[in-house]
């Protein structure tokens, strides 16, 4: 194997074998080897359609998704050269990117708040739609080992980003490399992934070594906390690729769970009696942490920055496996990693088959296949990348151990040379103030003061009140008086600006301490969230103060509190309710949500075990000895266009008019028994859960009993609250669940179609199924609003042609649905 068209052609001989699994936050889509290989195929053909010929650049700027990796692999079957640009990168970064490669298309995101408007430009979110009709490619384009693959731009820390060039040799040696060191993966193996593509860590070890050995990858919606657990129950989940700062994330989140359980001494007990014990010993012990990460969880593999000791230990005492490797984008990207027979904290373990490194000045060189050729169109750069006879210079400082391991001290370009000589490295004091109470993170620069730099702690703090004069006391105690922290600076935003593997941007925080006043505050120089709210909501930056409604003075919609949430997930990768946004929510309040990053304790009332075969058929019993009869005593029913409802296939959304609450049952009954008891249907929370009391709410909390019993019924609130019903949804219709949904969200007394609810919309874009209109006529007279009684009567069901929505806006979904359902007869 050669080159990536040698992988691609063993594609298809998986069959139906799970290739991508994406998790949306509402729905669970897979994709096969088969599919994907037919699919990249397609791309091929789109891409030559839009005039992306040999060698061409073709710019893919989104988030990780299937869809990412068809349009990557529709490139590579082109023969055209793919430039992955970091999903979290600003437009003036992406656009420069596609300047400086001169891109004959660019592949972006509807996500992304700001897109590029110059050029062609495709979203890869209407790809499904795009490929449908287009026929696979004839002709793959050949290539040669050494041809160019892709371009990746590293996130230089002032000027023009430079462009990495990988060739297909580079990146099979890369692959064949890691299997060689750890030959761990089979088929069965399941890969989590959480580092965006656009970066090779994550693009190597969890996207080409999966395909290389036909394994699987999950893609999440959103990278926050909760998703991220979800996925880890329910996926079955082998690998997680992953960063420091990710793998902090995740223990927060378990020393969270266990400080709310009051499990927080027990644990650390248990952690000094588990030392002695080997690994499948402390397995056993803390088997209630393990289960949460599945029964096939085999492995930890960090890299993108270093791993504190203390967070390898952490892990370690649960008995998880964590590998620590070390590489960089230019070394396509990996040089060194652990094995699974030998792990040691502090180490990055022993190079690859293949590549020889070596230490000079205390630099370490490295030379092998993987090693890339020079930089794109920067002669210049790439003559200082390397020696005279041939070895790459990593810019990294370390060291090589009698045992052929290495260990990394630090870049050297953030080494800080003290007035004395001293060097002193970052990353060793930013472990030790991490560990301080009061301190949420840290970042150590070097500040120059004449004569040498002083050591300058950046402190972002975590609102507890604590002095920062006390933290860096603290600190001092337990440094070297030759390495002491000499000054300090704080640090106001909700985060340091971060690197796609969420290294801090030391560059960006160094200029920012620059600007501002020296032992006092700082921040950077734009505010992210104002610029994310006055896209949102259209309201210019200055004019968005802190004391701000979101709502009354933003103009902040119920469309753009969902789209909110999604970006500020995807911004800040944190658990966030769009409950937590309301009318009484201020801008600053927003920042505290971010900043606290405290996931909401959700009270539901849903109800998923009701949709099983048992509750099916107690439901059909009920209807035929009860509900039918009962219904038929009272109700003449006529039925239309219930002949084209026989060939279709679930999930499929109904949404139909609301005059009584006779409908549901009326139109339960006008559909086909198949249809009939594989549906739910959303109800009014409000109804049933509002501010009631005595005998009245005793009455209403009967009838959520029964209702999402014997109707399946689920709670639908017209408040606030709305995604956690929109993941309901979800859940349903990966079941094959049908919904029916009254989207006027009251009874209509006029008998006129009310405006439906802008929720619609996004209910139908989100889950992507068909939607059928219904037109209900005849139950405001048998049981109108208000009525304790039913009268006789004639009801009409009516159901329309199924809809299918593919690249409309949530408000021309609304639209087009409350036209179709109000010229129905």
């Amino acid at each position: 194997m050669l080159t990536l068209i040698d992988l691609f052609h063993s594609f298809a001989e998986r069959g139906d074998q799970t290739v991508f699994v994406n998790r949306t936050g509402v729905r669970r889509f897979t994709v096969t080897y088969r599919e994907f290989h037919d699919l990249s195929l397609k791309m091929a053909t789109l891409l030559e359609q839009n005039g992306v010929g040999e060698g061409d650049r073709v710019l893919i700027w989104g988030p990780n998704s299937s869809w990412w990796a068809v349009a990557y692999w529709g490139i590579i079957l082109r023969g055209a050269i793919a430039v992955p640009v970091d999903f979290m990168s600003d437009l003036a970064r992406a656009d420069t990117i596609r300047g400086l490669t001169e891109a004959r298309l660019v592949l972006q995101s509807r996500f992304k708040p700001d897109r590029i408007t110059e050029g062609n430009t495709l979203l890869l979110e209407d790809l499904p739609y795009l490929l449908e009709n287009v026929a696979p490619i004839g002709t793959i384009a050949g290539c040669l080992p050494d041809a160019t693959a892709q371009l990746i731009y590293t996130s230089g820390t002032t000027g023009n980003p430079k462009g990495v060039i990988l060739t297909h040799r580079n990146l099979i040696a890369n692959v064949t490399q890691i299997h060689r060191q750890v030959p761990i993966i089979t088929p069965a193996f399941r890969f989590l992934s959480l580092l965006p593509l656009s970066h090779m860590f994550e693009q190597m070890g969890g996207f080409f070594l999966p395909l290389y050995r036909g394994a699987s990858v999950v893609y999440l919606g959103a990278l926050k906390p909760s998703a991220i657990m979800d996925a880890l129950k329910e996926e079955d989940i082998y690998v997680i690729m992953s960063v420091p700062r990710l793998m902090q994330l995740l223990r927060s989140t378990i020393e969270r769970e266990l400080e709310e359980k009051h499990l927080s001494g027990t644990f650390r007990l248990l952690t000094r009696l588990g030392i002695r014990l080997p690994k499948g010993g402390r397995r056993v012990m803390f088997y209630p942490v393990q289960r949460k990460f599945g029964a096939n969880f085999v492995v930890f593999v960090s890299g993108g920055a270093a791993l504190a000791p203390e967070l390898f230990n952490f892990w370690d005492a649960f008995g998880f496996t964590v590998l620590e490797g070390y590489g960089l984008t230019e070394t396509s990207p990996v040089l060194c990693v652990n094995t699974l027979e030998h792990q040691q904290a502090g180490s990055v373990g022993p190079p690859l088959p293949g590549v020889q490194l070596k230490i000079e000045d205390k630099q370490i060189l490295a030379r092998g296949d993987n090693v890339f050729p020079g930089y794109y169109r920067n002669e210049q750069a790439t003559l200082e990348a390397f020696t005279p006879d041939g070895w790459f210079k990593t810019g990294d400082i370390g060291e090589i151990g009698p045992d052929g391991t290495l260990s990394i001290k630090g870049r050297e370009k953030e080494l800080i040379v003290t007035g004395s000589g001293v060097n002193v490295y970052p990353d060793e004091l930013e472990a030790v103030l991490n560990k301080i109470q009061g301190v949420k993170e840290s970042c150590v620069i070097g500040l120059e003061r004449g004569g040498g730099e002083e050591v300058h702690a950046v402190l972002l703090l975590d609102g507890r009140g604590i002095a920062p004069e006390d933290i860096v006391g603290q600190a001092n105690n337990s440094l070297d008086a030759m390495h002491q922290i000499t000054g300090y600076t704080l640090w106001h935003e909700p985060e340091f600006p971060k690197t796609t593997t969420l290294k801090i941007k030391k560059f960006a925080v160094k200029e920012a301490v620059q600007k501002g006043p020296e032992g006092g505050d700082a921040t950077v120089s734009s505010d992210s969230l104002i610029a994310l709210l006055a896209k949102v909501t259209g309201t210019a930056t200055g004019k968005i103060r802190e004391d701000s409604l979101l709502v009354a003075d933003l103009g902040l919609t119920s469309i753009d509190g969902v789209e909110l949430v999604n970006f500020l997930e995807q911004e800040y990768r944190l658990d966030i309710e769009d409950s937590q946004v309301g009318a009484q929510t201020r801008v600053s309040d927003l920042r505290q949500i971010i900043a606290k990053r405290e996931r909401v304790n959700r009270h539901d009332h849903f109800r998923f075990w009701t949709n099983r075969s048992f509750f099916r058929g107690v439901r059909r019993l009920v209807d035929t000895v009860f509900h039918a009869p009962l219904f038929r005593a009272l109700v003449t029913l006529e039925v239309r266009g219930a002949a084209q409802l026989e060939s279709l296939k679930g999930p499929i959304f109904f949404v139909a008019n609301h005059l009584s609450y006779l409908d549901q049952p009326a139109i339960m009954f006008a559909l086909p028994p198949k249809l009939r008891y594989q549906s739910a249907t959303a109800a009014w929370e409000e109804f049933f859960f509002g501010d009631y009391h005595g005998l009245n709410r005793i009455l209403r909390r009967l009838s959520y009993q029964y209702g999402t019993l014997l109707m399946n019924l689920f709670p639908l609130p017209q408040s606030q609250g709305f995604s956690g019903s929109l993941r309901f949804m979800g859940r349903l219709a990966d079941a094959g669940v049908n919904i029916l949904i009254f989207p006027e969200g009251e009874h209509s007394r006029s008998g006129k179609l009310l405006p439906f609810q802008m929720g619609l919309g996004i209910m139908v874009k989100a889950l992507g199924i068909p939607v059928v209109p219904v037109k209900i006529s005849g139950t405001d007279q048998v049981l109108p609003p208000g009525a304790h009684f039913p009268t006789k009567g004639k009801v009409r069901v009516t159901f329309g042609k199924p809809l299918s929505f593919r690249q409309e806006t949530p408000e021309q979904i609304v639209e087009l649905v409350r036209r179709a359902v109000e010229t129905l007869g």
